[in-house]
C-alpha cells in the first residue's frame, strides 16, 4: 500500500506556537523526504493571530479552516474531512515532532498491524519546572513502558497500562474516521470530552497500537501556575468521560475517590490538628514513595510541591465532569 500523509492541526489561541509546530513538522517531512504532504489547520475560534500565522507559513502548503470555538474533537473531525491521504497525523500546536520521527515510522505504516502509532512524549522541562510534575505523573501511571522505553505494541487487553495520546497520532484515515463517527461522549460539553482515550480504545479493539522512542515528540506544558491549575481542572473533568466507564482500569478507583472524599474532608475538618499535620506530612511521604517507584529526583520534588493545589483543582474538575456526565445521562434518558 502506498502511504500518503495528511496532517490535521487543531489550534486555539496558539499564536507563536503554531509557527514553531509547523517548523518542526516541515523539518520532519524534509528529513523523511516527504515531498507531498497535505496540512490542514483548523482555527477553533481563536482571538489572536493563530490563523494568520498558519496562512503565512511558507514552507508547507497549509490550508486554514476557521470555525467557532467548539473544542478539539470537533476541530479534528472537520479537518479529517479534508484529508486526501491514506493516513492522518493529528498534531497539537504545543507538540514538536523530532526530526527523524517520520522517517522511522513511515516504513511501518503499510502493514495493518503497525499502521497506528502514538508518539513517545518527551516533556520540555528547560526553564519550566511545572513540566516535571506532569512527567512524574506519567512515569507513575505508565510505569510498564516509561521505566524502560522501547519499540512495542499493545491491544485492548493491556490498553490501560501503556501511554496513549493523540497529540501526535498517526492512523489510517478510514480507521480514525470510523472511531470518530462511533464516538459517543458521556458528558454534555464537547470541550470536556476525552477524545484521546475513546478514539484509541476503539482502535485497540481492532488493531495494535504502536509506540517507540524513535517516533517521538517534545511536549511544551503550560509554564505559569495559573495555567497549570486551569489545566489540572480540565484534566480532572475529561478523566470522567474517558475512564468512568465499565471495564476500564480506573472505573472503581474513580468512584471510590468521588464517594469517599467528602467524608474524608469532613473528618479532616472535625479533627483539624491531625488534618493539618497530615497535610504537611503527605507531600514528604509522596516524595519518598515516588522515588522508590523510579520517578526522577527533581520530578518527585515538583510532584510533592504541587500536590495539594493540583489535587484541589483536579478533584473540582472530576466533580464537574461527573455533573456533566449525569446531565448527559439524564438528557439521553429523556430523549
Amino acid at each position: 500500500m502506498q502511504v500518503k500523509l495528511s496532517v490535521v492541526v487543531p489550534a486555539f489561541n496558539s499564536a507563536g506556537w503554531i509557527t514553531q509546530c509547523l517548523t518542526y513538522l516541515e523539518r520532519a517531512t524534509s528529513f523523511a523526504r516527504i515531498t507531498d504532504v497535505q496540512v490542514t489547520v483548523v482555527d477553533d475560534g481563536s482571538t489572536d493571530d493563530t490563523a494568520q500565522e498558519a496562512e503565512n507559513f511558507a514552507s508547507l502548503n497549509v490550508k486554514v479552516i476557521r470555525q467557532n470555538n467548539l473544542g478539539r474533537f470537533i476541530s479534528r473531525k472537520v479537518g479529517l474531512q479534508e484529508c486526501r491521504g491514506s493516513h492522518v497525523l493529528f498534531l497539537d500546536t504545543r507538540v514538536f515532532l523530532d526530526e527523524s520521527s517520520l522517517k522511522f515510522v513511515l516504513p511501518f505504516l503499510s502493514a495493518e498491524s503497525s499502521s497506528l502509532w502514538t508518539a513517545h512524549v518527551n516533556a520540555n522541562t528547560e526553564g519550566n519546572p511545572i513540566a516535571r510534575f506532569w512527567r512524574a505523573i506519567e512515569t507513575l501511571f505508565w510505569r510498564r513502558y516509561m521505566l524502560n522505553p522501547s519499540t512495542t505494541s499493545y491491544g485492548i487487553d493491556d490498553f490501560d497500562y501503556f501511554p496513549k495520546g493523540t497529540g501526535a497520532l498517526i492512523a489510517p484515515v478510514g480507521l480514525i474516521s470510523d472511531a470518530i463517527n462511533d464516538f459517543e461522549p458521556t458528558v454534555t460539553d464537547w470541550k470536556k470530552v476525552n477524545d484521546d482515550t475513546a478514539l484509541l480504545r476503539y482502535a485497540a479493539e481492532r488493531t495494535q497500537i504502536n509506540i517507540s522512542p524513535h517516533y517521538s515528540c517534545i511536549y511544551n506544558a503550560r509554564t505559569s501556575f495559573k495555567a497549570f491549575l486551569k489545566h489540572a481542572n480540565h484534566r480532572g473533568s475529561v478523566l470522567i468521560d474517558g475512564y468512568l466507564r465499565r471495564g476500564t482500569r480506573l472505573n472503581v478507583p474513580i468512584w471510590t475517590v468521588l464517594v469517599l472524599f467528602p467524608f474524608a474532608f469532613v473528618v479532616a475538618v472535625a479533627n483539624w490538628k491531625a488534618g493539618l499535620i497530615g497535610s504537611v506530612v503527605a507531600p514528604g511521604l509522596l516524595f519518598f514513595v515516588t522515588r522508590i517507584l523510579g520517578v526522577r529526583n527533581k520530578d518527585s520534588l515538583m510532584l510533592s510541591a504541587l500536590s495539594w493545589p493540583f489535587a484541589a483543582c483536579y478533584l473540582a474538575g472530576m466533580y464537574w465532569g461527573l455533573w456533566l456526565k449525569l446531565k448527559g445521562t439524564d438528557h439521553l434518558a429523556k430523549g
